[in-house]
């Protein structure tokens, strides 16, 4: 488990900021994967009240990446092998269905945007600034969606953002690197603006495959990691458990 320490917030009213420091903590492994949140003491640290903190947990609940069980607090969702292989594969169909769509629809504007957006990952990817270039990875690939003028599908995109923003994060902690190669995303760009809808649509689907193994395997050993500190948790509570109870 990461060293966890939250700087201070001057303004207590801030909740985005409060959701971004939290959001942070959870993609860099500060917090952890079915860790529970220490309301107190991330309070203290924030020198926020607990109002504000709670509205801001509860904003991440509502994005996904945190968890809230009644009597027990709130949690980082665990994540398993199979939630990341369900989203993945989801991911590689919107994205196939996604291109098709907006392909006709592509125009001078798109083509800026793109490469607006393609600039601001590599700027985060110079800075190594881990929570910045997921940020901008997912706005770069949710341009498709968002031209492709279907609001169905771009509401689904969104609610699956929220759950690949933490894989993300689990794959760069995979390959222990901060960001990705500045120039992923090249050939991704660069087939968005050619006339071969098939090559874009492959490549997106590679995109999304590479170093998969690698991720499923990281995802598994946190499931082992957690499921032996749980079988610990029980043991302890069998043992400090009075007699005849």
């Amino acid at each position: 488990m990461g060293k966890l320490d939250f700087s201070p917030i001057a303004d207590t009213t801030r909740r985005a900021e409060i959701v971004a420091l939290l959001r942070r903590a959870i993609l860099t492994g500060q917090l952890e994967p079915g860790q529970k949140l220490n309301e107190l003491r991330i309070a203290e640290q924030m020198r926020v009240s607990r109002a504000p903190l709670r509205e801001a947990m509860r904003e991440l609940v509502q994005e996904g990446i945190l968890t809230s069980i009644p009597y027990a607090g709130t949690f980082v969702i665990d994540v398993t092998a199979k939630d990341i292989d369900d989203a993945y594969s989801l991911n590689k169909v919107l994205d196939e269905f996604a291109i098709e769509r907006m392909w006709p629809l592509r125009d001078q504007r798109f083509f800026d945007e793109l490469d607006r957006r393609h600039e601001a990952v590599k700027q985060a990817t110079r800075n190594l600034d881990t929570t910045r270039q997921i940020e901008t990875a997912l706005q770069l690939h949710g341009l498709i969606h968002e031209w492709a003028d279907n609001s169905v599908l771009l509401e689904t995109w969104q609610r699956l953002t929220s759950r690949l923003q933490m894989y993300f994060a689990l794959h760069q902690r995979a390959r222990n690197e901060p960001v990705p190669a500045e120039d992923v995303h090249d050939t991704y760009v660069r087939l968005l603006k050619g006339s071969d809808m098939g090559a874009a649509q492959r490549h997106a689907r590679e995109h999304i495959e590479l170093d998969f193994e690698e991720l499923l395997a990281y995802a598994r050993s946190l499931e082992q990691r957690t499921s032996k500190g749980a079988r610990a948790d029980r043991a302890g509570l069998t043992r400090n458990r009075p007699e005849g109870d």
